[in-house]
């Protein structure tokens, strides 16, 4: 009995110039996340926008083969840059950067680009980056756009910051970097808060909790504590399935 054939993938960072070299032959698909970081309330790590991203494209690079870049960790905009450990850049050094590895990932032979945003507001930088790109590639195929919307219009997932759902998606992709324990009353200094203007920053965000002391702090959507990792899954399953369909029609075109 044959079994069946590898789809070769990696982490393009971990990979050997000759392996690399191998996968973009058999499946020259690039992965990039696209994260922050950026405070997501008292139960997720700062860094939750890239690892949802980083998490999906390894699920659909495992089914379509490819390479996995780095996240990017160094956007901008989405309200939050004034709460605790958030590190907001320049979207003019954001762009640049998408700009020059777009162009550096044509050359070397990528003919699906990828771009999952984990962190929404990037997509603003990206809609002002990609359309060039791709007027000047045009046999490649570029698929940008957080959850909600890059597998639209087959798939359109549910979005927030911090609440029920990407606390699902995080139970589901990262149960280990959650502690839904951390969403109870009174945090606030000891999770590194020391007051400031955060309120008059967000004054054009009134939904967003603002209350440190409240279990909910930096929020945006439905209650986190109502989260699941079933609801997660569900939704995880369909967009990977729906990419990789994507990818692979592509693929037996070239």
């Amino acid at each position: 009995m044959g079994g069946e054939k590898e789809t070769p993938w990696g982490r393009y960072e971990e990979l050997r110039p000759e392996r690399l070299a191998e996968i973009v032959r058999a499946a020259p698909v690039a992965f990039w996340p696209m994260g922050l970081l950026e405070h997501h309330g008292w139960h997720l790590p700062v860094g939750f926008d890239g690892l949802k991203a980083d998490r999906i494209c390894r699920r659909v690079a495992e089914r379509t083969g490819g390479v996995v870049l780095p996240v990017m960790w160094w956007g901008s905009g989405g309200g939050h840059g004034a709460f605790p450990w958030s590190l907001y850049q320049s979207p003019e050094a954001a762009a640049g950067i998408i700009r020059t590895t777009l162009r550096k990932l044509a050359g070397f032979g990528f003919r699906v680009i990828v771009l999952l945003a984990g962190h929404y507001p990037w997509k603003d930088i990206l809609d002002g980056v990609v359309p060039p790109f791709e007027s000047e590639h045009p046999g490649i195929l570029v698929l940008r756009g957080d959850e909600t919307d890059i597998a639209a219009p087959k798939v359109r997932l549910a979005g927030d910051h911090a609440a029920r759902e990407e606390t699902s998606m995080g139970l589901a992709l990262m149960p280990e970097l959650v502690d839904m324990d951390a969403l109870r009353p009174g945090r606030g200094r000891e999770a590194g808060w020391r007051g400031g203007s955060i309120a008059a920053a967000l004054m054009e965000a009134e939904k967003v909790c603002l209350d440190p002391a409240d279990p909910c702090f930096a929020q945006l959507g439905e209650d986190a504590r109502k989260a699941s990792a079933g609801r997660g899954e569900e939704g995880i399953a369909v967009l990977v399935e729906a990419l990789a369909g994507r990818i692979t029609a592509h693929l037996q075109g070239l």
